[in-house]
């Protein structure tokens, strides 16, 4: 498939027609503009971003783009339309996808090898008893791949409804690469950052690293995945607002 060619010179950053330019706060939502005109997701939903950090760092992205527009290399503004076209539309059942993760949540599901599950327990259940102690929800663990009924699950809905849609974006990105919802919660509070999100995701695969060695296609994946958790940090800080001055517009 032949690249999409570059159809554009400028790249701005616009406030929504209630707002006044020279009244643009970090905090308010923006456009981004190619030659003057909104960008719209793949969809046809309007860009429109919740902060001018999120704003103008998409702008870069779109900025940077040489004669042929490459996609993969604008990782926040993919986020963005990835929320606007298919989070904000279907809000309720990503909590509900969210939800089942819970209830089989990679943490509660330990290996029957000592070694290997002591690991897993001094790694993992600081994470479950953090969501007991500051959630109410107590998952139970068991040795082996055997689905256990977890009678707290049904306490994930409202917790997770609790987000934005741009959060609930960035919590299905990160739960769904680590396989846990305790994790991606833990990610999206800002608890846990893309290295330790990685290392706890990937304890068993790291464990058979160590014991057996890593092969090149296992390198290339893990590299790919350390990349996502580190774009959808760098998509959740921006989801902050922050002195519009340090932002390159």
């Amino acid at each position: 498939m032949n690249a999409k060619k570059r159809f554009y010179k400028d790249v701005t950053v616009a406030a929504p027609n209630n707002i006044k330019s020279g009244d643009m706060k970090s905090g308010d939502a923006m456009l981004v503009q190619l030659d003057g005109r909104n960008l719209r997701s793949p969809a046809g939903s309007l860009l429109l971003v919740p902060t001018l950090p999120l704003a103008a760092a998409i702008a870069n992205e779109w900025r940077a783009q040489g004669d042929d527009i490459e996609p993969a290399t604008m990782p926040l503004f993919g986020l963005a339309v990835t929320v606007l076209d298919r989070v904000t539309p279907q809000r309720a059942a990503i909590i509900t996808e969210l939800s089942a993760y819970g209830a089989n949540d990679l943490l509660c599901y330990r290996d029957d090898q000592d070694d290997l599950a002591s690991r897993q327990h001094s790694q993992w259940q600081p994470w479950l008893d953090r969501l007991a102690d500051e959630r109410g929800i107590y998952l139970e663990t068991v040795t082996g791949i055997m689905p256990i009924t977890q009678t707290d699950a049904m306490k994930f809905p409202p917790l997770i409804a609790a987000f934005d849609d741009w959060r609930l974006g960035i919590l299905h990105r990160a739960t769904s690469l680590s396989g846990s919802l305790v994790l991606g919660l833990g990610f999206v509070e800002r608890v846990i950052d893309p290295v330790q999100m990685f290392d706890l995701a990937f304890l068993d695969e790291l464990w058979q690293n160590e014991k057996w060695g890593t092969d090149f296609e296992a390198a290339d994946r893990h590299e790919f995945l350390r990349a996502e958790l580190a774009d959808a940090l760098r998509f959740l800080t921006l989801l902050t607002p922050s002195d519009p001055g340090g932002a390159d517009a």
